[in-house]
């Protein structure tokens, strides 16, 4: 890893995302890998120049939003350097998107240009994006492009005309302050909202994180995790870069295809989520292919019990549970690797150095310590705020600078955190504070369980209780009364859901996580 300055923050260290690349890892060193194209990193900077003055060519400046389609590829490493090189602003698109998805990305972020491959996954991308581009916005097919549509082979034509000085004075006017990239919100609530991510804030993150890990975890990592979330951008490929590693590109989540993948390419780190170790540890065989070379696992999404970390802990690789959102460029806090399992399963960790982190009771002033109170944060990984919404990115900050981040959580007596929940997810049961996340967990505990969500619905003599989804480890089945017994040693009555569905399988977000919003509307009809 290079010789980095403080988080990035003095004037002499990367503070840009070009600047960074540029001093990541020798020309030699192999900046890509796996099925698809292997690139050292001076053959990926070659690249990335010449996408960029096709860029140029087409018109795009400094401000300006290129949006993307694409499943995790070389190509989305590509485009987005070569964006964010020349000021321009980086939207990743999911392939998993609806149309009624496009209809908001594309109206919110106005980019001048769409790039899709076109076909792929059985699905005409071009032809649906196509009718759905801002006026004036030009389309670039990646792949099997129709005539009248621009396609890969033109864009880097067209780039040719750009002269190395008109390229770098591009590139020289960019402000680490400027946005590099717009990340929407997962919209489990109303409309999806564009967090926007600063040069600074990306490069400060990616050090920050690289630092703790450490060079030998950050060699090799697969990335299969949709491209238009920071847990693919900055949790896997930031944070790779930044220590001088290689991304091993695989477009999709398939479990017996990863472990043959990790077995020929050996990355030596991964990030996962309770889902991500539900599925591995639905196929043994699977797993320990997967896991053969990991030196690091970092986690998080919501909170993993104990009984999985100790049938992952046996693969030897070091544990992390993390915390993070899009705002704070993802992790921004950790457990140390050496912390005990229960300490990865019940907590957080601790802030990212470089960043605050305050607990904020109701009223506004500070929790009392072992009081839940909404998590606060203040740091150099801080979204510049939303994208076109003045009032949304007014109401995410305090006064003296702290982002809201909408969670729960409490400092235990060894300083970890512990995330308690989402704010707007706490309910109140016979005028008792009821936090979900804390039932999933202990449900979550029971061996039979692979994944669990609880909600609130209206009940006539406690006001709320909980109802909860539960979906059974592979092979494995369980009842509600088998639940509810094994709930009534572990946690308080009034917490213990009055009701349980038992489902094959829990509906999912693009991002893998579990959809609480379409389990809420279940429970509520």
């Amino acid at each position: 890893m290079p010789d980095l300055s403080d988080l990035g923050g003095q004037p002499t260290g990367p503070r840009r995302i070009h600047d960074l690349l540029a001093v990541a890892a020798p020309a030699e060193a192999p900046a890509t890998a796996g099925p698809g194209e292997r690139l050292t990193y001076g053959e990926l900077r070659v690249e990335i120049d010449r996408y960029a003055r096709g860029l140029l060519a087409l018109g795009v400046r400094r401000g300006d939003r290129v949006a993307m389609l694409t499943p995790p590829s070389v190509d989305f490493w590509r485009v987005l350097h070569a964006t964010t090189s020349i000021g321009a602003i980086w939207v990743g698109i999911n392939p998993r998107y609806q149309i009624r998805d496009f209809e908001h990305l594309l109206s919110d972020a106005r980019p001048v240009v769409v790039l899709a491959p076109s076909p792929f996954d059985g699905r005409d991308y071009i032809a649906e994006l196509a009718p759905l581009l801002p006026t004036g916005a030009r389309m670039v097919g990646l792949g099997e492009t129709p005539a009248d549509v621009m396609d890969r082979a033109d864009l880097l034509a067209e780039g040719e005309a750009i002269s190395e000085a008109s390229l770098g004075g591009a590139r020289a006017a960019v402000d680490p302050e400027d946005p590099a990239i717009i990340v929407y919100t997962s919209g489990t609530t109303g409309k999806p909202k564009g967090a926007l991510l600063s040069h600074r804030a990306i490069t400060a993150s990616a050090i920050a994180n690289a630092r703790w890990m450490g060079p030998e975890s950050l060699a090799r990592s697969i990335c299969a995790a949709p491209v238009n979330h920071v847990g693919a951008i900055n949790n896997i490929c930031m944070n790779v870069m930044a220590a001088g590693g290689a991304v091993i590109f695989y477009p999709e989540v398939d479990i017996p295809a990863l472990a043959a993948l990790s077995q020929a390419e050996k990355p030596s780190y991964l990030v996962s989520s309770p889902t991500g170790f539900a599925m591995m540890l639905s196929q043994p065989a699977g797993m320990a292919g997967r896991l053969a070379s990991t030196r690091m696992i970092v986690f998080g999404g919501a909170m993993t019990a104990l009984s999985t970390l100790e049938q992952i802990a046996p693969f030897g690789s070091a544990l992390s549970s993390v915390y993070g959102q899009t705002e704070t460029c993802g992790i921004i806090t950790h457990t140390r690797p050496d912390a005990p399992l229960e300490a990865h399963a019940n907590t957080i960790g601790r802030p990212l150095a470089g960043a605050e982190l305050r607990i904020a009771a109701p009223d506004g002033g500070e929790a009392a310590p072992g009081e839940a109170g909404e998590i606060q944060i203040r740091a150099p990984y801080v979204m510049s705020g939303y994208f076109n919404n003045a009032a949304a990115t007014a109401e995410a900050f305090t006064s003296d600078g702290f982002m809201r981040t909408g969670d729960l959580g409490l400092i235990r007596e060894d300083g970890n955190l512990v995330f308690v929940g989402r704010l707007k997810e706490m309910f109140k049961s016979g005028g008792y504070n009821v936090y979900p996340v804390e039932i999933e967990q202990a449900i979550c505990e029971h061996p039979a369980v692979a994944l669990a969500a609880v909600v609130a619905v209206p009940h006539d003599t406690f006001q709320e209780v909980g109802h909860a989804f539960v979906q059974p480890s592979p092979g494995a089945s369980v009842t509600a009364e088998d639940l509810k017994a094994f709930l009534k040693t572990r946690i308080a009555n009034y917490k213990i859901p009055k009701s349980f569905e038992i489902e094959a399988e829990l509906p999912r977000l693009p991002n893998n996580k579990l959809d609480k919003a379409a389990l809420q509307a279940r429970a509520g009809a």
